[in-house]
């Protein structure tokens, strides 16, 4: 169910819109449906006749075959038998097309007027672009630069000199340092980017701070999660490219680099200077050393430990990680020794 309170509502629309929208014809279309108005998108459970479903899990095979819903995206390959009451919508990927829909169907109910709130406190030397929303409590710094069409909210702190691009949509309670970040870039609630990494130089029991020369870059078409950390580098810069996505509580040391394309789930660390190729994926708990290559379009599995390089195109899993069929046969012989051992008892 959708809170009325936080989100607007667009519909309804025309079917045959909506089928224009996604680029594809009706696989099984029982009747006329040009006319036919579509009032919302819900979930297979939810759904009533004026709604538009998907199914993008075979997992929810018996929530379909019970479903009210007049209209159903499915995946191409999809072959169960239909009954006359809905029509079907098939699609390379029924999960992006149920993302372009809900932004068809639906916007926040709050709005970011060209304006600055009261309570900002903008330095004189700071350049702000035009149509920029500035939220309560905001502290923008000297020589901060910040380009057109961005949203900061509330609390944010952005330090000397960082420079945001341009369409940037800060949450509240960000704080910026020592960082230039790319155009379309979204930060959420929470995240610290660009503070101190954690080096020291020990001699005779004393750690001794190195001071960071470094910054953070954050490419293009980015998001940041809730309380994730990125420490900007220490001699050479930290580096995020293009179109990366990374997950809440992800914390990324000084000096890493992680290539285009990249997603990192939650909670996982990633170790000083350690390099991520292009188009990786990084699964939720993951902890990585410093100073180690992870090759483009590498896998890590959840809760793994990668403790050396990773070659272009491998999956891995486990602690120490290693190629995940190994590590899905050292479970098996496990699971079978811990099973011999019960029985010999």
């Amino acid at each position: 169910m959708i809170a009325r309170s936080f989100y607007k509502k667009l519909a309804p629309y025309r079917l045959a819109d909506i089928v224009k929208l996604l680029d594809i014809e009706p696989a099984v279309c029982p009747y006329e449906y040009d006319d036919l108005l579509i009032y919302d998108v819900k979930s297979l459970e939810d759904a009533n006749f004026s709604d538009i479903s998907f199914l993008s899990n075979h997992k929810y095979i018996n929530q379909f075959q019970s479903t009210k819903a007049c209209c159903c995206i499915v995946p191409n390959d999809f072959s169960l038998e239909c009954n006359d009451k809905i029509i079907l919508l098939k699609v390379k990927n029924p999960y992006l097309a149920y993302a372009k829909l809900i932004d068809l169907f639906y916007t926040k109910a709050k709005s970011y007027p060209n304006k600055v709130m009261k309570s900002a406190y903008i330095s004189d030397s700071a350049t702000i672009g035009d149509n920029c929303y500035i939220g309560h409590n905001v502290v923008i710094e000297d020589n901060v630069v910040i380009g057109n069409n961005c949203i900061i909210e509330s609390g944010t702190a952005i330090d000397y000199g960082v420079k945001l691009g341009n369409e940037v949509f800060i949450h509240s309670n960000v704080s910026i340092s020592y960082s230039i970040v790319g155009n379309n870039v979204i930060i959420l609630s929470g995240a610290r980017i660009g503070q101190d990494g954690f080096g020291f130089a020990t001699d005779k029991d004393i750690h001794k701070k190195i001071f960071h020369t470094g910054i953070v870059r954050i490419g293009n078409e980015v998001e940041i999660g809730s309380n994730t950390t990125i420490d900007r580098g220490s001699v050479s810069d930290t580096v995020i490219e293009d179109l990366c996505k990374i997950d809440n509580l992800v914390q990324i040391g000084h000096n890493v680099v992680i290539g285009k394309g990249t997603i990192i789930a939650a909670q996982s660390g990633i170790s000083g200077s350690t390099k991520i190729g292009k188009y990786c994926i990084i699964g939720g708990q993951v902890g990585i050393s410093g100073h180690i290559i992870i090759g483009d379009k590498a896998q890590v599995a959840a809760q793994s430990g990668v403790v050396k390089n990773i070659d272009q195109g491998v999956a891995v899993g486990g602690y120490p990680a290693i190629p995940i069929r190994e590590w899905h046969k050292q479970s098996i012989i496990m699971k079978n020794l811990q099973i011999r051992e019960r029985n010999d008892n």
